[in-house]
């Protein structure tokens, strides 16, 4: 605790410290609701900017990444501004809402979210002390799943609106798994990389492997499999760049204590096998009578009638209540939600083919050149986020979307993180 206040008080300077302060809160304000999320981020972007105002740091204007990032914000807002003036000109529905506008707006701040990683957390101290305090929150929510799984309620009384889900620190929301699998790899890849240690080896290996079996008893389906294969990845990374630890006995025991959770515990057997119930016979008869599949369907049918640019940001919601959409043998509201719960889906619906190609390219052509970078540098920090990035984008698993204030700030974090790691290795190269 003394090493850690002279080097916060002594070593720091005021942005330093104001940098620390707000990065390290990022997943608090996450686990408190959008309100705080949005706050925290403006906060960000504000400290960011004031910086390079004050040292005249303008050069990332020039870089690649910030003119793709503002070339795809400025698609956004003229393909939200030509679906309210032209798709939805005539719109009375009471759904309607000018909020994909305001959300295309607002998604400078993920842009400068990006930058400020690169430019306010350069320095390694700052970033070391970032990623002990994320560690800590990952740990105590990693406590307070377990806590939730064996008396029914979270540390501070939360209960689960769904006895098979977890809520743990999110009120109502059922999200958890995704927020652990956002920052605990982050940050335990964090301090593998950085060769921690010896006497701290053992309890960074146990929030490693208790990682995807948080996830897994959240009862997060989706979640858990991204994360066994995040898991089993890095676990191959490691195995294969010769870091010394055993990753044999770590995947074994993995897998032992999910056999024991799936047979010894009820709620998640039933929890884990309902789908295949469902879909055995669902798929004989009419699959859209699965939930996500119905949310598929409708998104297809949205791209379908508008291929080129879709119906704009968080219109899926406006557009699939038309009743063009209304299919008589499908038992679920013919799919009509909040939004599709499947990224491709989502991107094709609301921004069409030429915003799915924007992005895809973005997102492929950046994670190519950060994975090969990652094998090269054998730095398992960039490469754990990197695949992390390319698996948020797997096809068909259920799934948030990038513009999102929650599944946004998960993703955008991690982009950022890999941006920044990149950053750092040209310096070195």
């Amino acid at each position: 605790m003394t090493s850690f206040n002279q080097l916060f008080y002594n070593k720091l300077n005021f942005f330093d410290k104001l940098s620390f302060l707000l990065f390290s809160i990022l997943p608090i304000s996450i686990i408190i609701g959008n309100a705080a999320i949005n706050i925290n981020l403006w906060l960000i972007v504000l400290l960011f900017l004031i910086y390079c105002f004050k040292f005249k740091i303008w050069s990332w204007l020039k870089k690649n990444i910030f003119l793709y990032l503002i070339t795809l914000y400025f698609f956004l807002n003229l393909n939200s501004l030509y679906s309210y003036f032209v798709i939805f000109e005539n719109q009375t529905d009471p759904f309607w809402t000018d909020d994909g506008i305001k959300r295309s707006l607002t998604f400078i701040k993920f842009v400068f979210l990006v930058l400020a990683f690169s430019i306010l957390l350069k320095d390694r101290k700052i970033l070391d002390l970032v990623h002990k305090s994320w560690f800590c929150v990952i740990f105590i929510v990693i406590v307070d799943i377990f806590f939730e799984r064996l008396l029914g309620r979270n540390i501070i009384g939360n209960v689960s609106p769904d006895n098979t889900r977890i809520v743990s620190f999110f009120k109502d929301e059922l999200v958890v798994g995704g927020f652990i699998f956002c920052f605990g790899y982050a940050s335990v890849s964090y301090f593998i990389n950085n060769k921690t240690k010896n006497k701290y080896i053992l309890p960074i290996m146990v929030i490693f492997l208790l990682i995807p079996l948080s996830i897994f008893i959240t009862g997060e389906k989706s979640n858990f499999i991204k994360s066994i294969l995040l898991f089993i990845v890095t676990i191959y990374f490691l195995n294969k760049n010769n870091y010394s630890f055993n990753f044999k006995i770590l995947l074994a025991s993995t897998i032992f204590f999910i056999f024991c959770f799936v047979a010894f515990n009820k709620e998640m057997r039933i929890k884990y096998t309902e789908t295949f119930d469902r879909i055995k016979p669902t798929l004989a008869e009419n699959y859209i009578n699965i939930k996500y599949f119905s949310h598929y369907d409708i998104a297809i049918k949205i791209f379908k009638n508008y291929p080129v640019t879709g119906v704009g940001n968080k219109n899926f919601r406006v557009e699939c209540f038309d009743e063009k959409y209304r299919d008589e043998n499908n038992m679920m509201h013919f799919g009509c939600i909040t939004h599709p719960h499947q990224i491709h889906f989502e991107i094709l619906s609301e921004q069409g083919i030429l915003g799915y190609f924007l992005i895809l390219y973005l997102i492929v052509s950046f994670s190519i050149k950060n994975l090969k970078r990652a094998i090269k540098n054998k730095n398992v920090y960039h490469f754990s986020n990197t695949v992390y990035l390319m698996i948020f984008f797997i096809p068909l698993l259920p799934g948030g979307g990038i513009f999102s204030t929650f599944n946004g700030i998960l993703f955008w974090t991690i982009f950022s993180l890999v941006n920044l790691d990149y950053e750092k290795s040209k310096k070195i190269l």
